[in-house]
């Protein structure tokens, strides 16, 4: 029996850095998704459905505070984890209080530090 991989979605605004992560966790095993924008974040979580979402704080459009608020309040997007993936050292104040959000990685971060935390939330470590 095929085993279904586990879906992740990337709310990046840096294609470069997007494009790294996609190569990562696909080769990782992961069902990759990509979006470079806040604006267009929440309709692919709603037709994704993923299991974890890795959300960048500053984006054109929506930034990531508002996309993680907007997913708390949404029943059909309260079970996707998140894990912000950020420059801003502070990041971690911010989402304070939302369950959801389950680690960080700051920016620049070391791949195999990524790797750990994403399976670490998704149950595969």
């Amino acid at each position: 029996m095929t085993q279904l991989k586990k879906r992740i979605v990337i709310i990046e605004d840096e294609r470069d850095i997007l494009e790294l992560l996609n190569m990562i966790l696909s080769r990782s095993g992961y069902e990759v998704y990509l979006c470079d924008n806040g604006r267009n974040a929440l309709d692919l979580i709603r037709k994704v459905r993923p299991h974890l979402v890795l959300l960048d704080v500053m984006l054109p459009g929506y930034d990531g505070k508002a996309i993680a608020s907007a997913m708390s309040k949404d029943e059909d997007l309260q079970g996707a984890s998140i894990m912000i993936v950020s420059a801003l050292e502070e990041s971690e104040k911010m989402f304070t209080g939302n369950p959801q959000v389950k680690d960080f990685c700051l920016k620049p971060f070391r791949t195999s530090v990524l790797v750990e935390k994403v399976k670490r939330i998704m149950g595969d470590a």
